[in-house]
Order: C-alpha cells, then structure tokens, then sequence
C-alpha cells in the first residue's frame, strides 16, 4: 500500500544533513511518497544542483516525490516578545518581502513569478505534478477599501496569467490552500475567483484537514464538499479544534494547528476518505504532520506508526472509490 508524508516531517530547519536524515528516515520507515515542503516559507531560490541532488537522492532512496509545497515568498507571521503574535500582511500589504506574486510593486511581482517558477522547475525535475501555494490574503484591508481589494487581486491575476503557460508546459498544476487565520468568507471568495478564471488543468485545490478545524468550525468539510472537483492535493494531519473565545488570535491559532498524525483529534476520518475518492486526488494522500521524541529511536518509531495510519487512511479512499 502506498504512504506518503511532509519531507520535513520532524523540523523546518533547512540544512542538507537534516534534510538528508529525514529522507533516509522516511523510506526506512516504508512510506513510498513524499511532499517536498522544506523552504515552504521565504524567498530561496533552489540552484540547479540542488534540485539534481534533490531528485538523485529520492531515486536512491526508493521514494517517489508526489507533490511540492511552494512559497508565496517572505515570512508572513511574526511573534513579539510578549509571546504573542499575528499574521501581520491581514490589515496591509507588506513592504519588507522581496518576492511576492501579489505586490502591487512590479519589480517584486516579478521576481515572486520567478520564485513560483523555480518551484515549478523543482517540481518538473524531481517528479511532482502538483504543487501548494498560499495565498495569505490582506482581508482587513479588504474589509476597509473596495479599491484596495480590486488592485490586490489585478496583481496575482496577472502573475498568475504569466505563469499558466509555463506551468502547464512543465506539467505542474498549482493548487492553493485553504489557510488559517484568515476568515473562512474571504478564503472562499478568493477559490470562488480562481476557480472561475482558470481551468482544472491549471489551477485546483489543496485541502488541509487541520486548518480545516480551525477556520471552518460548523463544518470541517465545507471546503473539501464545495471545491471536490477541484481537489488536486491533501494536507492530512488532526487537530482538537479551537474554542469560538481564541479563534480570532492568530498565535492562539498557529498553537493549535498540531499537525498530529490522523485519527487522532476531531477529523472524521472515514467522511474525509469518502470525499477524496471522488475527487481527482491521485492516491497516496499526502500526511503533512510533525513527528517530535526525546530520542531517535522513539522517532522512528511514531513515523513507523505514522505510516501504518497513512496506509489504513489510503486503503480507505480506496474501498470508497470501488465502491
């Protein structure tokens, strides 16, 4: 049965060593697939070698890259020093990024399509034929200004125009997130957007069963039933949800989105598998969780466990689809 699970499984630290003992962990381990997510935030751009190295390293290890996570350029979240903290691009557009397919300052437009094409390239070399993007909306801002939003919205419509040819050439689709810390109504008028401008063979949907719980309180699935047919990428991972009273404080948000292996908090694992087999997905579903142990070897034990959950979840998708 094929797994698969976040390359970055146990950390977001970036070092080739620690990259390379999480791969070599992943396939001791049996998982078949993996997502690429290292440098799913910020502004590198992976040089040509890497991505040789990347793909070589894969085929030594058995494993097959089954999707990337790409990054919209810059860190979007920050904390302060009293321990709290917010997504901080939610009331303006930011001027400290550097690449970032939504600016409304063209040079930096540009050089985020750049970024996005780097990640489309990583992708095409290493075997991914989807990828994740974030689009980590300014919605107070829309909330204040008609024209604000209209600018806003020109911009990743141009970037993104820019780089369907590119993309489908590559034969990488672009599936955007369901995020948390932005309000469920604006995220759903931004897939509503897209998925009327661009067609299934460019532009889908990646559905995070965590965020999910955490944005979409009434109903986990909301995003995963409206957006089926567009459905190209799973984030899987469980969360307890958050209580309505810290819902509106980012850092009480970003603390709650666990990333714990499935079937153990609040997702109804069985409803998700019965989505997904009538989606496009291509199986194995992607686990995007984090693994953390005082030793190794209890490392390697939970991602053992880890794989057994992907596989049990994939052979569920399976029996529904021949169903």
């Amino acid at each position: 049965m094929a797994s698969s699970v976040n390359s970055d499984y146990n950390n977001d630290i970036n070092g080739w060593p620690d990259i390379i003992r999480q791969l070599e962990n992943i396939a001791k381990a049996g998982f078949t697939h993996i997502q690429w997510i290292h440098d799913w935030q910020g502004e590198y751009m992976y040089g040509r070698s890497e991505m040789y190295f990347i793909r070589n390293c894969l085929r030594d290890l058995g494993l097959t890259c089954h999707t990337l996570h790409a990054t919209e350029g810059g860190m979007r979240a920050v904390r302060y020093g009293d321990g709290t903290g917010e997504f901080r691009n939610r009331y303006r557009l930011l001027t400290d990024i550097r690449k970032d397919y939504t600016s409304a300052v063209e040079f930096i437009r540009l050089a985020g399509v750049d970024l996005i094409r780097n990640r489309i390239d990583l992708s095409s070399l290493i075997g991914a034929s989807a990828m994740v993007l974030h689009m980590q909306l300014p919605w107070k801002m829309f909330e204040e200004s008609g024209d604000g939003k209209k600018e806003y919205y020109s911009q990743v419509y141009k970037s993104l125009d820019e780089l369907k040819e590119y993309s489908k050439n590559a034969g990488v689709k672009i599936a955007f997130e369901n995020l948390i810390c932005t309000p469920a109504r604006h995220m759903e008028e931004c897939f509503d957007q897209l998925f009327d401008r661009y067609d299934s063979d460019y532009i889908g949907f990646c559905y995070d069963t965590g965020h999910a719980t955490l944005q979409c309180r009434d109903n986990y699935y909301y995003f995963a039933e409206k957006y089926l047919d567009r459905l190209l990428v799973c984030h899987l991972q469980d969360t307890d949800s958050i209580s309505d009273e810290l819902a509106g404080d980012d850092w009480e948000v970003l603390k709650h989105d666990r990333h714990r292996v499935p079937f153990s908090g609040v997702v109804n694992w069985d409803k998700v598998a019965s989505l997904i087999a009538k989606s496009p997905v291509d199986l194995p579903a992607d686990f995007e969780v984090g693994i953390y142990a005082p030793t190794p070897e209890e490392e390697f034990e939970l991602l053992v466990d880890c794989r057994k959950k992907a596989e049990q979840f994939n052979g569920m998708v399976l029996s529904y689809r021949q169903k």
